[in-house]
């Protein structure tokens, strides 16, 4: 299975600002539909976080509304050979953050408008169930237990496979 975008190693510096508090930590590496932060602060999946984000450094921050997609814990004694952190879904972003990156924004309306306005013109939405999905490396003695919302949950295994990547299988999904 393949990434919805492709990564592009950068190391930026960035804040995370979650329930008022904000935390200063890096960015390793960005795509066209998320990015991922080396921090050791914990967030559950899908938690929403406002990142600021210096694409120079002596620009003013731009502010990224991300979710949190997966998170990565390293023990403290590793912490200088593997990076800990969290991967984080775009939501809404600037025109900035995409050029900066060298990609198109990825708005779906067919006229061009930013989600956010288009989301405006079309009739609310039910918010779906949630799923906790079990994946667990192929070839490895790893498993993961991962929070999705979805439509079925078959939608919601799909969803889970995308968000750990290649080299993982779903065993199933319950309702959360």
């Amino acid at each position: 299975m393949t990434r919805a975008s492709r990564r592009q190693k950068r190391r930026m510096f960035c804040e995370i600002v979650h329930e008022g508090r904000a935390q200063r930590a890096i960015v390793l590496d960005v795509s066209r539909s998320g990015l991922f932060v080396q921090t050791s602060a914990r967030f559950a999946p899908g938690t929403e976080i406002e990142l600021l984000l210096r694409l120079d450094a002596n620009a003013e921050p731009i502010r990224l509304r991300t979710a949190v997609a997966r998170q990565k814990a390293v023990p403290a004694q590793l912490t200088q050979v593997a990076h800990g952190g969290v991967g984080l879904r775009i939501l809404e972003a600037p025109r900035e953050y995409y050029h900066a990156i060298g990609e198109a924004p990825p708005w779906p309306s067919a006229r061009g408008r930013p989600a956010r306005e288009a989301a405006a013109t079309t009739p609310t939405a039910q918010p779906k169930p949630r799923f906790r999905v079990r994946v667990k490396q192929r070839e490895g003695p790893r498993s993961r237990i991962l929070d999705i919302a979805a439509e079925t949950p078959e939608r919601a295994c799909a969803l889970a496979l995308v968000a750990v990547g290649p080299g993982w299988e779903a065993l199933g999904a319950d309702r959360a």
